[in-house]
């Protein structure tokens, strides 16, 4: 069972090379990206961030991971919601889970994605005390956890794992305007080497999904095809292109 395990985490937990700061649109969010920026140069403390689904929250942990590892420190992303899930097909091995939280703890630098996951599993949320309680006793230790659900709205069996949670300092991503959101189009379209006019920007905003994720699919597609229009997006190549 956990030889199972092990095979399978390596896939869950793999990075998204994209996902680092300099891809991250910070206008809106500075102070909390700054402090997440110095959590993964080894700056001690705890942060908890937490962030509306699409508003970025896992690109910034994954990017604090990333840049960790560039500096020369260890580092480990966890994204619980799969590694529950992981586990969960494995029938849910307590033992392996057991063992792999405490391996966590070792890590210069350790990111905790989706710690939401553990509402409604109280073994989970054992476990994730268990490792805080290691973390907590560990003087140079640099936490970041992610969540959907402030520390203090999370619904935990345990209460003395929201009570440890609510002492990491908590920052949260603010929710776009629509004018930001076209600023954050035209950042990302640059980024992919597009060139994209605010008009465009408001265009794709009034006639597709305004969620930032789905957003950045579509400009992943838009990059796809426009090699024959010399990256230059207009309304009638999108139109023809989206068909909207």
């Amino acid at each position: 069972m956990t030889q199972l395990i092990s095979k399978q985490v390596p896939l869950a937990l793999k990075l998204d090379t994209e996902a680092v700061f300099d891809s991250f649109w910070s206008e809106a969010d500075q102070v909390s990206v700054e402090s997440v920026r110095n959590l993964s140069q080894g700056l001690t403390g705890w942060i908890y961030l937490t962030g509306s689904h699409g508003s970025g929250v896992s690109h910034l942990l994954q990017a604090c991971s990333a840049e960790a590892l560039n500096v020369g420190l260890s580092s480990m992303y966890v994204d619980l919601l799969a590694m529950f899930q992981i586990f969960k097909s494995c029938d849910d091995d307590a033992s392996a889970v057991a063992e792999y939280f405490d391996s966590l703890e070792c890590f210069d630098v350790l990111v905790i994605d989706n710690v939401d996951a553990v509402i409604g599993q109280k073994f989970w949320q054992e476990q994730l005390f268990y490792l805080l309680e290691k973390l907590k006793n560990k003087p140079n230790a640099c936490l970041l956890l992610g969540a959907h659900i402030l520390a203090n709205d999370l619904r935990c069996d345990l209460l003395d794992l929201k009570s440890r949670l609510k002492w990491a300092t908590g920052f949260q991503l603010k929710s776009l305007d629509d004018d930001q959101k076209s600023m954050v189009l035209q950042f990302k379209a640059n980024r992919l080497g597009l060139t994209m006019s605010l008009d465009v920007a408001n265009f794709l905003l009034a006639r597709c999904s305004r969620n930032l994720t789905d957003l950045n699919d579509i400009l992943t597609d838009l990059d796809v095809h426009a090699l024959s229009s010399k990256r230059r997006l207009t309304i009638p190549w999108i139109k023809s292109i989206l068909h909207v």
